[in-house]
């Protein structure tokens, strides 16, 4: 069945652009549903909680462009990005320190935001984010050592091929 709809949504795709050019007059929101052919690919191949954690970037902009189009109700619409890392968490099942610290800003963002009514200028306390993470919780593959075997690979793939070209 996952063949045969990923087979059709080209034409499903076409159907829904032309229903929402002919019918409700918003080719803005037609195109958009061309945008289900590779999200159908996406989450119809494979283990389907592994590629939704993957491709929730994704469905949120599509969503978003969705119901901003077809509403023309932008603001609250941008809620749907907070998908994004609640879907991470639910999949892996895991709450880390650096997870943590993402839920802490954006819950203070949203909490000044709805008390006081400031969205604008707060948005730049999401930079928090990576600089916190980075100072105190750096992740283990995030540096690497430029050892002799390095510097020898470099010298022979970068240097001597750049040599023999001449």
């Amino acid at each position: 069945m996952n063949k045969r709809l990923i087979a059709a949504m080209p034409l499903i795709s076409t159907l829904l652009f032309l229903w929402a050019w002919l019918y409700l007059d918003q080719i803005e929101l037609g195109v958009t549903f061309f945008l289900l052919i590779p999200l159908s690919v996406m989450l119809l191949t494979g283990n389907f909680f592994k590629r939704l954690s993957e491709v929730m970037p994704f469905i949120a902009l599509l969503l978003f462009l969705w119901i901003g189009f077809a509403t023309n109700t932008w603001h609250p619409t941008w809620l749907v990005f907070f998908l994004i890392p609640l879907t991470n968490i639910i999949v892996e099942r895991k709450l880390d320190a650096r997870k943590l610290v993402g839920i802490t800003v954006t819950a203070t963002y949203i909490t000044i935001g709805l008390m006081y009514g400031a969205w604008h200028p707060e948005w730049i306390m999401f930079l928090l984010i990576p600089i916190i993470n980075t100072l105190f919780f750096p992740q283990k593959n995030a540096y690497f050592n430029v050892n002799s075997d390095f510097k020898k690979n470099f010298r022979r793939v970068i240097i001597d091929d750049e040599d023999e070209d001449k």
